[in-house]
């Protein structure tokens, strides 16, 4: 059968072996410029305790071309050998906002941090990880060698934002949802005074910034890339 040596979230038990005795394929994420990833839960039992816990795990860059479910369940063999095991789902996996698809691995790790936790009503530490979603974004649209825009707005990150859309570099039909990415220290993220409406302000903007960014572009070339291989088809 197959296993995975991790911390028990039922009993405490540290390291421990867990069985795990069933996989079920729950989504396959599609990643800019790169093989899309599958993402598996597993059902793991405690050596210790004996009792259930529910692990997400995402198979290995090395192994995109594998089907964990595929693979025979009657020998002996560690799961991490073919995917990244991560933490046991808890209740605020159940109810966080998806990532939009193609973001690279750093952004979507972020995304998800954000949204589980608003899933758990932390506000301010949801805040902070969007607007670092937002920050790793909008930095790779500045132009590099130039001495536009100055230092206190490359630094900045809602003066960063408006001068982007004031040059076009992002939509202006963005304008009014970036009012809830103001001056550095002006909007609550940084003083700890966030609400609830604003971190959703900040949720619902961070993932317009990242489907327009990464989405709809990857989008676009995956359909140019159809079209040219149906033309290819063609003769």
């Amino acid at each position: 059968m197959p296993f995975i040596v991790d911390d028990c979230p039922r009993c405490g038990a540290s390291k421990i072996t867990f069985d795990v005795p069933a996989c079920k394929l729950v989504k396959i994420s599609e990643r800019y410029r790169l093989p899309s990833l599958r993402e598996y839960e597993i059902y793991c039992v405690c050596k210790s305790c004996n009792r259930g816990s529910i692990f997400r795990t995402t198979q290995t860059e090395d192994a995109t071309n594998k089907e964990l479910g595929q693979f025979k369940w009657d020998g002996l063999w560690d799961v991490r050998n073919f995917s990244n095991v991560g933490s046991p789902i808890t209740p605020a996996d159940l109810q966080a906002s998806t990532p939009p698809d193609y973001l690279p691995n750093d952004l979507r790790e972020m995304f998800v941090e954000g949204a589980k936790c608003m899933a758990i009503n932390c506000f301010n530490a949801a805040g902070t990880m969007y607007r670092l979603c937002l920050d790793y974004a909008t930095k790779e649209l500045l132009p590099e060698g130039s001495d536009e825009p100055n230092t206190k707005i490359r630094r900045s990150l809602g003066l960063r934002i408006e001068w982007l859309i004031s040059r076009g570099l992002l939509s202006d039909s963005l304008k009014e949802l970036a009012e809830c990415v103001k001056d550095d220290g002006n909007d609550g993220a940084h003083d700890g005074t966030l609400d609830k409406d604003s971190a959703l302000d900040l949720e619902d903007f961070t993932y317009i910034i990242l489907e327009r960014l990464y989405t709809e572009k990857q989008r676009v070339i995956d359909a140019k890339n159809r079209r040219q291989l149906i033309r290819n088809e063609r003769g």
